[in-house]
């Protein structure tokens, strides 16, 4: 009885010892998770911008502090030390996302280079090269940290070579040799028996990928989109094959195999929120689906856009924060110091404070107005003509509703009209200088792609000069950037048209306050 008494006494020591030790390791965690917040989002942002690629120097030192940081919290050194490595990582991580703002216009060939390798698998297929490529490129920006821009220079052309060699391996490796062994599989398996058109087409695309390695050695974009079609479609006629022997060895009907590809559009159609009718065939479920996933990219866009904005005027809130709290500081230091002095002295301080307090408040009234005319400009576009959005105090209009055709820099005549509400857009802030950028899909050479996105800036800005008589000539300039900052998939028609694109920049600065303030 005694022993069984104690027994259940352990028991309940023991059960309370547990739930004491989980409650303290969840406290902890929390505790954790509180102090940590700040640098875990300062680090998180600087991965979104690739600073730990374009800012090597300034995201190391970053990692360093929060490891040492976590390694102290972890072993319980004290919160002090641990705070103030974590400031010291927040600072670093910052001026790395900072830097990088810079480091990805300078470093945009090389960033192109690196995301087509990525896109042909080199980073698994071509892993030595590829390692060679970015120990050359984090030796580039390493020394653009240091302010050597010729040493970054030459590093940066030499991580482009290797990078595209690591991309033309990967395809000859993963793409090429892996699409001859399934169209190799699919002779064996009689394919052409069942599936010929599809294995036709595969056979196809990967005559016509090895064709373009061999003649386009200044474009590794269309032989690569080449051979992973290649691919697909070898993969894709072997299903084929599969499924229609599968069909006959089950004896199906027609009726049957078209009942069931109708199960999946009707759960797509549903998911969207209505009801796939087949009485006309697929023609209509397809241009309701097609329509709801439109809306919600145009949904998408508008709120990426607005996004943008909020972050924005966050930004510019809480610069202002700052900046009263700096003067507070700085007022409650001064006085501090200046009792002592004379009444005079004081007092010039003083008016030097308000007339500080005065800019800001100019400043303020300056953000304000541009905040209306931003808002007029908005609404002069629909969302699948052009989004509009804010980048410090550029306004920018993408407009997705205008393209070109494939190679073309001449305006259609249909985009007139969306070019008259430029010009409106353009009106709206009538001092500021305005930023046509043009841009190409990824097909073609980088520097026919250059030429032909210049071309196409130059069109637009040729236009809007012979059309608004109020604009001032030298407020108005072109850039091409060719296919850098794509902003669709460049493997797909509808994504390359996307990228065939122009972008206005309304260049706003604190120099046309006057003109506001009209």
């Amino acid at each position: 009885m005694k022993n069984s008494f104690i027994q259940s006494n352990k028991i309940v020591v023991l059960s309370c010892l547990c739930i004491l030790l989980a409650s303290t390791n969840n406290f902890a965690q929390q505790t954790k998770k509180t102090v940590f917040k700040q640098a875990n989002s300062a680090m998180e942002n600087a991965k979104v911008m690739q600073a730990d690629i374009l800012s090597p120097l300034e995201f190391d030192n970053a990692m360093d502090r929060y490891n040492k940081a976590e390694d102290k919290f972890d072993k319980q050194r004290g919160i002090e030390k641990v705070e103030e490595l974590l400031t010291e990582s927040v600072n670093y991580f910052n001026r790395a996302v900072d830097f990088s703002i810079s480091a990805k216009i300078i470093f945009a060939n090389s960033l192109n280079a690196r995301e087509d390798a990525i896109s042909a698998g080199a980073n698994l297929y071509a892993r030595e090269l590829w390692l060679d490529a970015e120990k050359q490129f984090k030796e580039a920006a390493e020394q653009l940290g240091k302010g050597d821009r010729d040493d970054s220079y030459e590093a940066s052309v030499e991580a482009i070579a290797i990078y595209r060699k690591a991309e033309l391996s990967a395809i000859k490796t993963d793409l090429l040799a892996e699409t001859r062994r399934l169209l190799k599989k699919a002779d064996e398996m009689d394919v052409a028996d069942k599936a010929p058109k599809t294995l036709k087409k595969a056979k196809s695309l990967l005559a016509e990928a090895e064709k373009q390695l061999e003649t386009s050695r200044y474009d590794m974009d269309y032989p690569r989109t080449l051979a992973k079609q290649a691919k697909y479609e070898a993969k894709h006629a072997i299903y084929l094959y599969k499924t229609i022997n599968t069909m006959e060895n089950n004896n199906q009907e027609l009726e049957d195999v078209i009942l069931g590809m109708e199960k999946p559009i009707m759960t797509i159609a549903a998911t969207s929120g209505f009801v796939a009718e087949f009485d006309q065939g697929f023609h209509k479920p397809k241009e309701q689906i097609v329509t709801y996933v439109k809306d919600l990219q145009e949904k998408n866009y508008a709120l990426d856009a607005k996004n943008i904005e909020q972050n924005y005027m966050i930004g510019q809130r809480d610069d202002n924060i700052k900046v009263l709290i700096k003067e507070r500081d700085v007022l409650s230091t001064e006085f501090e110091m200046e009792i002592g002095k004379r009444t005079a002295d004081m007092n010039k301080k003083m008016q030097d404070i308000e007339n500080e307090k005065s800019m800001l408040s100019k400043r303020v009234s300056y953000q304000e107005k541009i905040n209306e005319r931003y808002e007029l400009v908005n609404q002069l576009f629909e969302s699948k003509d052009a989004l509009v959005f804010r980048s410090g105090n550029d306004v920018i209009i993408r407009m997705q509703g205008f393209g070109f055709d494939v190679g073309k820099s001449n305006i259609k005549p249909e985009y007139f009209s969306l070019l008259t509400k430029v010009q409106s857009a353009i009106s709206t802030f009538p001092e500021s200088k305005v930023i046509v950028q043009g841009y190409t899909d990824s097909f073609g050479s980088d520097d026919s792609n250059l030429k032909l996105s210049q071309e196409r800036s130059d069109a637009v800005t040729t236009y809007l000069k012979a059309n608004m008589a109020s604009l001032n000539v030298g407020n108005i300039s072109s850039v091409g950037f060719g296919e850098n900052n794509p902003i669709a998939n460049n493997e797909t028609v509808e994504g390359r048209s996307k990228n065939r694109r122009i972008d206005i920049i309304i260049n706003n600065d604190e120099t046309i306050f006057s003109q506001l303030e009209k």
